[in-house]
């Protein structure tokens, strides 16, 4: 049924993001764009703080995280793989398939979010990777608002 399978990547998706970050993350974010070329990104809030996969080690945590270029590859291609996965479900299912996808994951709390857009997100002046950047700095910018 394609309501169970697409859970199930999204599941693998917060799954492995989960693991990188050996599942001391607060907020597991997962941005996943599919117009034309497929781009994954994750990024953790941690102690109200935001750190991008490659900077997990900044969090001030007594874990030792492997953010090597190794492992963050390996993660992508799982995401890019989950991604593909997704585009050829709905396909299967005549449904549309999402070109931009904003997962959000609360470990502690199993609270999961999810925010689809089906028209492209990019113009010849903004990018996937503009895209990601600002709702990185969008999530940053909340957690200001709450610290005041």
């Amino acid at each position: 049924m394609f309501e169970d399978e697409f859970s199930a990547l999204q599941a693998d998706m917060v799954d492995i993001c989960n693991e990188y970050s050996q599942g001391l993350a607060d907020k597991i974010f997962i941005y996943a764009a599919n117009e034309g070329m497929i781009l994954t990104q994750h990024f953790y809030c941690i102690n109200l703080n935001l750190y991008k996969c490659s900077k997990l080690n900044n969090a001030g945590l007594s874990a030792d995280f492997d953010v090597s270029k190794d492992c963050q590859g390996q993660v992508l291609d799982i995401l890019n793989e989950d991604i593909q996965k997704i585009q050829n479900l709905c396909e299967k299912y005549n449904k549309p398939i999402p070109k931009l996808m904003k997962l959000v994951y609360e470990p502690k709390t199993k609270k999961f979010n999810a925010d689809y857009k089906y028209d492209n997100q990019t113009t010849d002046d903004i990018s996937v990777f503009d895209n990601y950047n600002t709702w990185f700095e969008e999530e940053k910018a909340k957690l200001y608002i709450l610290d005041e």
